[in-house]
């Protein structure tokens, strides 16, 4: 199963997935302030201080390297932390 991408339409999915996951490290960052000073949330310290910085480095990997694959997982990464958190917010 491969990605059926022209040259111009990879360079731009992997650009944009690479900045899409470096951005969102210091959004995550001010929301796990927000949450530790307005909630007391001391264990979401977890899912927005790891995996924010995992996925950009996977969306930097995936530019430099040409994988597709690699950056729609950073993608997905960049993410997670919102449905974790969500969840564990949940319960």
């Amino acid at each position: 199963m491969g990605f059926s991408f022209s040259d111009e339409q990879l360079e731009m999915y992997l650009s944009r997935a690479r900045l899409l996951s470096a951005f969102t490290v210091p959004a995550y960052l001010a929301l796990l302030f927000f949450f530790a000073n307005e909630e007391g949330w001391r264990w979401s310290l977890l899912a927005l201080l790891v995996l924010p910085p995992v996925a950009a480095v996977l969306g930097h990997i995936g530019k430099r390297d040409i994988r597709p694959g690699l950056a729609t997982g950073a993608i997905v990464l960049s993410a997670a932390p919102l449905l974790v958190v969500g969840g564990i917010e949940a319960l």
